[in-house]
């Protein structure tokens, strides 16, 4: 078991208060967005006190770090564990299946990383699952067709109507959500901001957009006027996660997270494409080819005990643990803790103990076998499926 000193990601969108408090820090003035806990190689957690990082542990001995499941996770730590701290909205974005990352990966070779022509940096495929630390809002797979419809109907704009008119047609589901999202997509800037300024004057509050909502959009259309992902924006479910409740995101979802501070886990990779609300880049083609057009509400799952374990199809698992005295656990895989909420110690069968703050992440690998946890926190824990 060792103390982690987890990277701090300092994207625009980062709140400037909520990644220190939880450490026990004074805020800076810099945007502080994820606290990353892995062994990713473009930024791998540095062991406490000392020279190595995760990444260099487990190269050195895989099979005693990760478990006898080592050569399945190619001799990777399989996961990310994040604190996201949200204060304005993410871009749009789908994440790629395994199978898709390969092809797309193996395409993109030769180009350099650095490129804006580049989509893929990684091999791996990214599933993702997200439990609220706070009130969390984000945008999650696209609403019925009937909604959809309610809310194009109203920019009463031509480019408006083309769009009622695909979504009216008699093509499948999969087919007129690909056709109007490519549509707008390849749409004018001022065809863009004059949909987006005809929709906030329309009265849709009441019937489908509610008013929340609404204030993001309001916030998106002064920071991307000409975006086209301001009108796919509204395409999208609105969801509302409460703190405990957390929700899936499978590869191919369109989804954006636009206020909050959460637990994330993802898979060990950082491929995302975009398609809009935001300046960087935006492949198209690609978008296209990966997201699911479907209507898709969000399974939010609520804690039901005071040791929940989240359910996902993932080679990860997330579990909130709620310690009043002990809880003690076998372990057969590597696995990461953070406490939102007090202290804890942690303690194994060789008779080492470590006493772990509220917002510190410890390290637990595989040939420990099992631990005990005491104190008074709330734990979340990350461990290999």
């Amino acid at each position: 078991m060792q103390l982690l000193e987890p990277n701090i990601q300092n994207y625009h969108w980062g709140d400037k208060e909520f990644l220190a408090h939880l450490q026990g820090r004074t805020p800076t003035e810099v945007p502080e967005a994820e606290l990353w806990m892995g062994a990713h190689q473009t930024s791998p957690s540095r062991v406490s006190g000392g020279d190595q990082n995760l990444k260099d542990i487990i190269d050195s001995d895989p099979e005693n770090t990760l478990g006898l499941r080592a050569k399945e996770f190619r001799n990777e730590l399989p996961y990310i564990m994040k604190v996201l701290a949200i204060g304005s909205p993410l871009s749009l974005q789908v994440h790629p299946s395994e199978s898709q990352a390969m092809a797309g990966y193996d395409r993109e070779i030769n180009l350099d990383t650095h490129s804006e022509k580049r989509s893929y940096f990684s091999p791996r495929g990214k599933k993702e699952i997200v439990c609220a630390l706070t009130k969390f809002e984000a945008k999650y797979g696209f609403r019925k067709i009937s909604e959809i419809t309610t809310i194009m109907a109203a920019a009463n704009t031509p480019e408006g109507s083309e769009l009622v008119e695909i979504l009216k047609g008699n093509d499948s589901e999969d087919k007129k959500l690909r056709r109007t999202i490519s549509k707008i997509l390849n749409y004018s800037p001022s065809q863009i901001r004059e949909m987006a300024t005809t929709i906030s004057k329309a009265d849709i509050q009441s019937t489908v957009i509610s008013e929340r909502e609404s204030e993001h959009f309001t916030q998106l259309a002064e920071m991307y006027p000409s975006d086209p992902g301001l009108i796919i924006f509204l395409f999208l479910n609105f969801v509302t996660l409460q703190p405990g409740e957390a929700m899936y995101v499978p590869p191919g979802v369109i989804h954006a997270y636009l206020r909050g501070s959460a637990i994330e886990i993802t898979s060990n990779s950082d491929n995302v494409l975009r398609c809009g609300l935001t300046s960087k880049h935006i492949d198209k083609e690609e978008f296209l080819s990966l997201a699911l057009f479907a209507a898709r509400d969000p399974n939010i799952q609520k804690p039901g005990s005071a040791y929940h374990f989240y359910e996902s199809p993932t080679e990860f698992t997330l579990s909130r643990l709620e310690i009043e005295q002990e809880w003690a656990t076998n372990i057969d895989s590597a696995e990461i803790l953070i406490s939102t909420e007090g202290s804890f110690t942690i303690s194994n069968p060789s008779g080492e103990s470590i006493n772990v703050d509220q917002g510190t992440p410890v390290w637990v690998p595989s040939a420990d076998q099992r631990y005990t946890l005491s104190g008074k926190a709330l734990i979340f824990r990350c461990s290999s499926a």
